[in-house]
């Protein structure tokens, strides 16, 4: 959108160079995973938990994403280029994640974090072995994410599917939705989850606010990891620069562009007769 505002700042005064790392997810298992699951089970997913088996699939360009964070503007909340603005809103998330906010609370912190009996019960795992696998990593407690996979493989053969289905959600929600510590599934991740599936509290806003947070840490600091849900601002970022507006130049467009035919030219194969 236009910007409509008169600044001294443009987008090459926000170019800050800002040094910033992905933590690109291990979700080769999980898409595995997901790939157990037939078109019945995938719309029984979709109908509890919406889009996010489809996020899963995104293929990140992550080049694109740390170039987009350099024309973050704090203090408008938005990505400022040189004759337009660009801004995430609730609408565009909850569309992308097909979670509609009518008729859901969105999600509301507690001060105490979901009882392990409850999950427990929730994802049949036996309670003293659930308190056995909590661990603490990077002053964050959850559950390995080699451990949720390994119990997803073994309700998968046991054809559990609806258990399979509420873990499986629960362990994109730590990896995907909200990351924090590689190839682990913090406990606050956990606590949205059972808020959404026992509550049926709405996540698209605490995602909307995530993205927000990691990018003013990032620029605050001029560095540091974005542990966002980058599926999600990556769908949304190809989905508004592909309405192109006319007789703008966008740099993050042109990224995403060159990305595109990088990735025809490591998919090409040459015929087996030349």
């Amino acid at each position: 959108m236009g910007s409509g505002i008169e600044r001294k700042s443009d987008s090459k005064s926000l170019k800050r160079k800002l040094s910033i790392k992905v933590n690109e997810s291990n979700l080769t298992g999980l898409r595995e995973l997901g790939g157990k699951l037939k078109t019945i089970q995938r719309d029984a997913f979709r109908k509890k938990f919406g889009n996010l088996l489809g996020l899963l699939e995104v293929e990140v360009q992550v080049p694109v994403l740390t170039a987009l964070a350099q024309y973050y503007d704090p203090p408008l909340r938005c990505f400022t280029f040189s004759n337009f603005q660009l801004v995430p809103t609730i609408e565009e998330f909850e569309k992308i994640l097909d979670l509609p906010l009518e008729g859901k609370a969105p999600y509301k912190h507690l001060e105490q974090h979901a009882s392990m009996p409850v999950l427990a019960k929730l994802t049949k795992i036996p309670l003293a072995e659930l308190e056995g696998k909590i661990v603490s990593r990077k002053g964050a407690r959850g559950f390995p994410q080699k451990f949720l996979e390994a119990y997803l493989r073994q309700l998968a053969d046991k054809k559990d599917w609806e258990t399979f289905i509420d873990v499986l959600a629960m362990v994109i929600y730590g990896v995907l939705l909200f990351p924090n510590v590689e190839y682990f599934v913090d406990y606050v991740a956990v606590d949205v989850f059972v808020a959404s599936k026992i509550r049926s509290e709405n996540p698209v806003t605490t995602i909307l606010a995530d993205v927000f947070g990691t990018l003013d840490l990032c620029s605050e600091k001029r560095k540091g990891k974005m542990l966002c849900c980058l599926p999600m601002l990556y769908v949304w970022l190809t989905s508004r620069v592909g309405e192109r507006v006319s007789g703008v130049s966008c740099p993050v467009e042109r990224a995403l562009r060159h990305g595109r035919e990088v990735k025809r030219s490591q998919d090409w194969k040459p015929d087996r007769d030349t």
